[in-house]
């Protein structure tokens, strides 16, 4: 049976996981990987290696944050794409186009390149194919900021959205003489 992940379903699944774990509301977080992504079952460890180097490259650790492999990007991905078909699909695709114009301007896999060449073939990959590398940028955003140990360091938190937020102090109504002495354009919306 197919599983689709949609919106509904990530949020019902972070919401167990919440229970599960702790407070980490992420889908699946508690599983462990068991499988690894298939791209293609011969560069398996060429895909791995260059998802957790471009995921590196992209987010890299900076001013106390970790890199994007250090909080489990890789993994989560991993976990993403064993659950949808369409995702294993557009990622594969983005490291495969990744690793085919690395190889066409360094002749080396990516993961093999040093950082500085890692860097310039990312450049040159956004330039060159911009949907295709936002594919795999948007795939790592998700998989950083969805990370608890990532929500604590930017002081993120999170509140279900079938529950009140916190309380709101009342709003001061003087706030708006100002606005209620300008004439009557300013304060109508068209």
């Amino acid at each position: 049976m197919k599983r689709r992940l949609t919106r509904r379903r990530l949020l019902e699944e972070g919401l167990r996981g919440s229970v599960l774990v702790g407070g980490a509301a992420i889908a699946g977080l508690g599983r462990p990987a068991t499988t690894p992504v298939r791209a293609k079952a011969s560069t398996e460890p060429d895909f791995t290696g260059a998802l957790r180097a471009a995921a590196d490259e992209i987010i890299p650790a900076s001013d106390g944050m970790p890199a994007a492999s250090e909080v489990g990007c890789v993994e989560y991905l991993t976990r993403l794409t064993q659950e949808d078909a369409s995702i294993r699909r557009s990622l594969a695709g983005a490291i495969e186009a990744l690793e085919a114009a690395t190889r066409e301007h360094f002749g080396n896999a990516f993961a093999r390149l040093k950082r500085a060449e890692r860097v310039r073939s990312l450049r040159a990959f956004e330039h060159d194919r911009p949907e295709t590398f936002a594919v795999l940028r948007d795939y790592v955003y998700e998989a950083y900021y969805t990370r608890p140990k990532v929500w604590k360091l930017i002081g993120y938190q999170f509140y279900p959205t079938n529950q009140a937020g916190s309380r709101m102090k009342p709003f001061d109504e003087s706030a708006l003489n100002q606005v209620r002495k300008k004439p009557r354009y300013y304060r109508e919306i068209s």
